[in-house]
């Protein structure tokens, strides 16, 4: 093995010469790994392999390893468990990150494995020194010691290395084609979860794949031909820590910018991404269809989480030509804005903002507040501008920059029509959409109450100014059709969510409710149907549809 590949050192007729050789090279401690493969040529002129010794190991002579830095505290594990939630797997890959690049293992395999637990316990002093950053991070701004929560942490992994002890002596079965069948077969034994002893099957077989992609084939593979949703999300934790490693340049190819590149991960998060760029093609297009099927949301949000680490990098966006910078910085910004929202709030929020302040001459608090103000001008419209300011409430700008965000609303409150909130050039629908997560947006901020208030009053006025002006309700209310088609029409319109709750609401709710209190309404909904089969089928459908629109 030479820098995490194997590659063919040298070949002998005979099995013993062969193992032998490999022993030297294992003697040598800089050498990686050895593994000897057995070749045979079949009948049908078709060659065939088999592994039938395989060694890796630290190499030596590159000096220690230290961990990698990391400025923000990870979410505080309280109980072993929480060790192996996404948030905690994240911050393992950040702060072991080269450690985990140069012997290629998961936070996930590592977890389930009591050899990998030894090794890195065994390393240059990795873990202390982690667990001392972490826990100095976590007792920040807090009266607990440092060395308590040292102790809090050292006695978790003490049982989570016992757990991997144990698991480590049971005679558990190979890894299947489906991930279901495994979890149904190390469902027997005592002590242990299935779910635990599952994932301690997948990762013994992916520690013998020394590689990022082949680990994410095997992976993709499993979930594509798995039919049970909790043993997708059980792959899921593996493939989202593979995603979190250095395997997005083979992933997305060659990309023209730092802005394309953030792009081309949102993309993939969506399951939208242009395989054909791949370097791992086939690959590529098995996490795209998990990925847009949902199947995978702990894999989406390592994805979405890395394009916004990389939108708040000091790396510029486009270095060949630096008077493009703004131009990309705009492209990645539309891509953010998801229909009623922007995508990751509060932290795509954040990170615009940061990157946005590198466009301003003047640093600390003024360019911090020229950014938030550059960054309102470059959205397309007050609309998602009340979105963004709304986010960046929740944010650690808020702490300093409140009166600056409550300035930038202010501008909301000038716009009297739906057309001075959101783009003219939007369909009713998409304009009620986005001016209806405006009003979510400011309703969920972190903004004080009496603000948030006024901000969403204000809205839901423009909203049912809106829909009066544009006689939305007497367009789906036409008295010339049947008074199925119209019930129907107006009871999915308010269960439809373009509208948030308040006056615009109310007033397409009466209509529904006028409706229903008509004389004999519920035999003049089906008059018409003359199958009496039928014509029950067609309340129960209606009365269900009522109960999805909260007319319960």
């Amino acid at each position: 093995m030479k820098q995490g590949r194997w590659v063919t050192e040298s070949a002998r007729d005979k099995e013993a010469e062969a193992r032998q050789l490999a022993e030297k090279f294992l003697s040598n401690k800089a050498c990686e790994g050895a593994r000897v493969v057995r070749n045979w040529l079949n009948r049908d002129g078709s060659m065939s392999e088999n592994v039938i010794f395989e060694k890796v190991q630290d190499a030596r002579g590159e000096g220690p390893i230290r961990i990698d830095p990391i400025g923000k505290a990870p979410p505080r594990c309280e109980k072993p468990r929480d060790f192996f939630g996404l948030e905690s797997r994240m911050a393992m890959n950040r702060v072991f990150r080269t450690y985990f690049e140069k012997v290629v293992l998961t936070p996930t395999e590592l977890l389930h494995n009591r050899k990998e637990m030894q090794r890195i316990m065994d390393k240059d002093a990795l873990v202390p020194s982690a667990v001392d950053k972490v826990a100095t991070l976590q007792v920040k701004d807090t009266e607990m010691p440092a060395k308590q929560r040292r102790e809090e942490i050292f006695a978790a992994l003490d049982q989570i290395q016992a757990q991997a002890r144990r698991a480590d002596g049971f005679q558990l079965p190979k890894l299947g084609e489906r991930f279901s069948d495994t979890l149904a077969d190390v469902a027997g034994y005592r002590d242990e979860t299935p779910e635990y002893l599952a994932m301690v099957v997948l990762s013994r077989e992916l520690i013998g794949t020394r590689s990022w992609l082949g680990k994410l084939e095997r992976l993709c593979k499993l979930a594509a031909n798995e039919p049970n949703p909790q043993a997708v999300l059980l792959l899921d934790t593996v493939i989202a820590d593979v995603l979190g490693a250095n395997v997005a340049q083979e992933i997305m190819g060659w990309q023209r910018s730092l802005a394309d590149a953030i792009i081309a991960m949102l993309d993939l998060a969506d399951g939208k991404f242009d395989a054909a760029k791949s370097e791992a093609k086939d690959i590529t297009e098995q996490l795209n269809a998990l990925l847009a099927a949902g199947r995978l949301p702990g894999s989406q949000y390592v994805l979405i989480d890395r394009a916004l680490k990389q939108l708040r990098s000091p790396q510029p966006l486009y270095t060949n030509e630096p008077g493009k910078e703004m131009e990309e910085y705009q492209k990645v910004l539309m891509r953010l804005l998801v229909p009623g929202g922007i995508l990751a709030g509060e932290k795509a929020a954040e990170a615009l903002t940061v990157r946005g302040a590198r466009f301003v001459e003047q640093g600390g608090a003024t360019g911090r507040r020229m950014a938030i103000t550059n960054t309102v001008q470059a959205l397309p419209d007050r609309a998602h501008g009340v979105m963004y300011l709304a986010e960046l409430s929740k944010t650690d700008f808020a702490k300093d920059h409140l009166d600056d965000i409550r300035e930038q609303l202010d501008t909301v409150f000038g716009a009297r029509v739906i057309g001075e909130l959101c783009r003219r050039s939007l369909s009713p629908k998409e304009r009620m959409v986005s001016v209806t997560g405006a009003f979510k947006a400011a309703k969920n901020s972190a903004l004080p109450d009496e603000l948030k208030e006024k901000v969403a009053a204000h809205i839901d006025g423009v909203l049912e100014r809106y829909i009066i002006d544009e006689k939305i309700i007497e367009k789906l209310d036409h008295p010339e059709t049947h008074l199925r088609d119209r019930a129907v029409r107006l009871v999915k319109f308010c269960g439809a969510g373009v509208l948030p709750e308040g006056k615009a609401l109310a007033r397409a709710r009466k209509r529904v409710v006028e409706l229903l209190r008509q004389p004999n309404f519920d035999a003049t909904l089906v008059d018409d149907i003359p199958d009496p089969a039928r014509k029950a089928k067609a309340l129960r459908d209606f009365h269900q549809l009522l109960v999805k629109a909260g007319f319960a």
